[in-house]
């Protein structure tokens, strides 16, 4: 699926998206080599454009292979000094916090703010299913919304304790959640929430009221033909449900 998140002034895609056909870890070593190329020519061509990028999320089973090639790009000599290029991580993997850690050490190593993208994650049916048809002994995200929501705020309060090291973006639309982040966030340097457009609007317009705009609040969209879209909207439905859904709204 290719699909592209517009923000102003902020570019988010799956890597897939440069190289669809063939990233998979069967391919590990050509799609790195691949990827890093076109990723890093994006890159340039968005410092350029003062345009941040961010690298979103996918299956579990890339996850090593993104950070691969993350970590390639942002050692790059070309893009030394720039704190543009950002990661998305998933609360539902259990690998999460681990991969702020080491998200963390590369900071301090590149000498540059990585700017991260709690999500809490969009894939868990097909990763059910994979682990299921592989036969694995356990799942890589976890089973039930508690442990993901805990897992969530476990890694938003590392991010936050990490001011050197990240610029926390916070993709949510539980009240709950927002009211923790409120919370753990206070004296913190700068940070911002996200939501998709069409929902959460009343969460966020009572919390720019409440917060008397302090607090950035960016909105992202999907971008794509239907055949593209169609499955991230599904995802959304599932993730979300229909209570919070613009269609929902519609329909009122």
């Amino acid at each position: 699926m290719q699909i592209i998140q517009i923000f102003i002034k902020i570019l988010v895609f799956p890597l897939s998206c440069l190289h669809y056909a063939r990233y998979e870890v069967l391919q590990h070593k050509q799609a790195v080599q691949q990827i890093s190329s076109q990723l890093l020519y994006l890159a340039k061509k968005a410092r350029a454009a003062n345009i941040s990028v961010t690298i979103d999320a996918e299956e579990s089973e890339r996850l090593e292979m993104s950070l691969d090639i993350f970590s390639k790009v942002l050692s790059e000599p070309e893009l030394k000094g720039w704190s543009g290029l950002g990661l998305a991580v998933q609360a539902y993997q259990k690998r999460a916090l681990s991969t702020l850690h080491y998200l963390a050490e590369l900071s301090r190593a590149e000498q540059c703010i990585i700017p991260i993208r709690l999500v809490k994650g969009a894939y868990w049916d097909s990763e059910i299913k994979r682990a299921q048809v592989n036969g694995l002994d356990n799942y890589p995200v976890f089973t039930h919304k508690s442990a993901t929501d805990l897992s969530y705020l476990a890694c938003a309060q590392f991010m936050l304790s990490k001011t050197g090291a990240f610029y926390p973006q916070f993709a949510m639309h539980n009240a709950h959640t927002v009211a923790a982040i409120l919370t753990m966030a206070k004296a913190k340097p700068a940070y911002e929430l996200q939501r998709l457009h069409g929902m959460g609007e009343q969460l966020y317009r009572q919390l720019q009221t409440d917060t008397q705009g302090e607090i950035p609040c960016r909105i992202y969209a999907p971008v794509g033909n239907y055949q593209e879209l169609l499955p991230y909207l599904v995802r959304r439905l599932l993730e979300n449900g229909a209570n919070t859904s613009f269609i929902n709204q519609l329909m009122l």
